[in-house]
């Protein structure tokens, strides 16, 4: 893709006899440094006494939390573990007011930790870091036209998350299926250089339009031209035929990985950290600068062939925008 841009570039320069525009590609927003993620999770400490207490209904789950293993639990087997939790805190029936006002607590601090242990999942595993990560390369159209299956698996992970928040017990199966598919996708960075290659791409072009016209008209009369119709050839064969199609393709996988991180920061109630939400910003203002800069060649087209009276359908020269 970023030959055929290219390609297209140098031809409208050529014909323009403009030598071709610096183009300046923006960085790849980075995903923030786990220490920059992480929420700090309550901590439930029970006397022995008290933990005694409540034996029946929690005596499984505050076993296993206390276990060697426990205290070293993967994110995708600590939410479960906190989604049975909450289940059997709801079969808890202590009788004296001492007891019952322990066990406000540990609902309490339970509810707070399985939020947490909700969003470590969706921000803090390996999975979704290997996802969100700086990729090396630009995804390829094909990848991209097949779609990014982390965008869905990160929508379904969020889905999960938020369920267990509602009350549903999780297993770690459910939640380890998910997070492979997120291991086992392209790259969510990959697609983010490919919008960055258009966007780059487009704005150069509109900049060495507007740097022709400014110069010199290409029709002195609303009339094309020998030269405007060689414009609007490589228009319409280049543009039009060959790269809005897969400008259609790059702002369609955009918008599916904003939805998903949308639905990633909404499925719990913890508050995300603030490095978290800029970068979740700056992955909507990638597609929001695409947009704009595929709106601004746009423009420039408009002017240079309705300069010649062969002014473009705007679904033409705007479609995908």
């Amino acid at each position: 893709m970023e030959h055929r841009l290219e390609d297209f570039h140098g031809r409208v320069s050529h014909v323009l006899e403009v030598d071709s525009h610096p183009v300046q590609i923006r960085s790849v927003p980075a995903y923030p440094r786990r220490r920059l993620r992480r929420v700090a999770a309550p901590e439930l400490r029970l006397s022995p006494g008290e933990a005694l207490r409540f034996r029946g209904c929690l005596g499984r789950e505050l076993g296993e939390r206390n276990s060697i293993l426990g205290q070293v639990m993967q994110p995708s087997i600590r939410l479960a573990y906190e989604t049975r939790v909450a289940a059997a805190l709801q079969d808890c029936a202590p009788e004296t007011a001492a007891d019952q006002a322990l066990l406000k607590r540990i609902r309490q601090v339970k509810a707070r930790s399985l939020q947490v242990a909700g969003y470590d999942l969706l921000f803090a595993s390996e999975e979704v870091e290997s996802f969100l990560g700086v990729a090396a390369r630009p995804a390829s159209m094909d990848e991209l036209r097949q779609g990014l299956t982390g965008t869905q698996a990160l929508s379904d992970l969020a889905a999960l998350v938020r369920h267990g928040g509602e009350g549903e017990v999780l297993t770690p199966a459910e939640l380890v299926a998910a997070l492979r598919r997120l291991r086992e996708s392209r790259q969510a960075a990959g697609l983010i250089r490919t919008a960055r290659l258009f966007e780059a791409q487009l704005a150069a072009i509109a900049a060495t339009i507007h740097q022709r016209l400014d110069a010199r008209a290409l029709c002195l009369q609303p009339r094309p031209t020998p030269k405007a119709r060689v414009a609007e050839t490589v228009f319409y064969k280049f543009y039009v035929q060959q790269i809005q199609p897969d400008l259609g393709v790059v702002q369609r996988a955009l918008a599916a990985l904003e939805h998903a991180l949308d639905q990633a920061l909404a499925a719990t109630t913890t508050e995300p950290t603030g490095a978290l939400v800029a970068y979740v910003d700056a992955v909507h203002s990638v597609h929001h600068q695409l947009l704009e800069a595929s709106r601004a060649h746009a423009r420039a087209w408009q002017r240079l062939l309705g300069q010649c009276g062969r002014m473009p359908d705007r679904s033409d020269s705007e479609s995908g925008t």
